[in-house]
């Protein structure tokens, strides 16, 4: 496998392109999803949305142990607070009282890289007893096979997890003593508990660099998962200290990640840099033969009619579509 991706990254991106986007519209024709979760403030010309639809919501509230280089718990800031079970609990039915479809479950890590959802099963099993058809997924990190057992039984509806393929990234980024293998042996536990697994690969994460990226696809695809979220660093801190993925960059690893899975649907998921290379990583994502964009920029949207795509807004997390 790494002998092939290695094969792939020396050939041209338009050769490439030309191959993901032949198999991308064999597998799956015209159809071009666009996610609007709801997270943040979205509309386009023709459409208007309904704010936290699919909300995110954090157990740890701005906590988090870890302080990664590019991120000093930040992202936290933007998602609901929701500290202990009850408070949780009350929250969800909340959001579930005021049109949302699901929920997105995340929160700071501990020092071992792992969400601390353990206390937070309970009410899991509960909402989703009552609500069965309400989609409640679970971003855990690093996970003990306890909580994925008890996430499982109480029947979340998918686990999404950072996959990080560099272990200086593991150390420098994320201040955390663990191995690449670490994040494959948590996968294979996963799959083999049954869940449904939304893997994410960070693009430049190591600094914008492009470094462990090639080797966390490889440990994805020989997984074999459900869905493939592609995201591009967007550093909340020290943007000075980062710099920014090129198009032909996210392109490249977009269409490579379609050709070494041609029926796995991929997404390029919410996080991305508000940059004037955004529209291009976008077009690039679509030339590249990826299923679903979220948010996407309004040219974006036009380009992929032009081409002769089907589009569709869907008011969900981009890894459930």
């Amino acid at each position: 496998m790494e002998s092939t991706i290695h094969q792939f990254i020396q050939l041209p991106l338009t050769e490439l392109q030309t191959e993901a986007f032949r198999l991308r519209k064999l597998h799956f024709g015209n159809e071009l999803a666009f996610s609007i979760p709801g997270t943040v403030v979205y509309r386009d010309t023709t459409h208007c949305f309904q704010k936290d639809r699919f909300a995110a919501v954090s157990i740890t509230g701005t906590r988090c142990a870890l302080h990664c280089e590019h991120c000093k718990g930040k992202l936290l800031n933007s998602m609901i607070p929701a500290n202990d079970p009850e408070t949780f609990f009350h929250t969800i039915e909340h959001l579930r009282s005021r049109g949302a479809l699901g929920i997105l479950i995340s929160g700071g890590a501990n020092r071992e890289g792992e969400v601390p959802l353990e206390q937070f099963i309970p009410s899991i099993k509960e909402i989703k007893k009552k609500n069965p058809p309400f989609k409640m997924i679970v971003h855990t990190g690093l996970i003990q096979r306890e909580v994925a057992k008890g996430l499982k039984e109480a029947g979340v509806d998918q686990i999404l997890i950072d996959v990080i393929g560099d272990e200086d990234t593991i150390r420098e980024v994320y201040h955390l003593d663990k191995k690449v293998k670490d994040y494959e042996e948590t996968l294979w536990m996963l799959k083999e508990m049954g869940h449904r697994l939304a893997p994410h690969i960070i693009i430049g994460h190591h600094f914008g660099e492009i470094r462990g990226e090639w080797k966390a696809l490889e440990i994805v695809t020989r997984v074999g998962v459900e869905t493939i979220v592609l995201v591009v660093l967007k550093p909340l801190v020290g943007r000075n200290s980062f710099r920014t993925p090129t198009p032909d960059e996210t392109s490249k690893i977009s269409a490579i990640a379609r050709i070494l899975n041609p029926i796995t649907p991929i997404r390029m998921g919410c996080i991305r840099p508000a940059h004037p290379s955004k529209a291009g990583m976008e077009k690039g994502a679509i030339d590249s033969g990826l299923n679903t964009i979220a948010y996407p920029l309004q040219r974006t949207i036009e380009y992929a009619k032009e081409i002769g795509f089907e589009t569709k807004f869907i008011e969900m997390c981009c890894s459930l579509i």
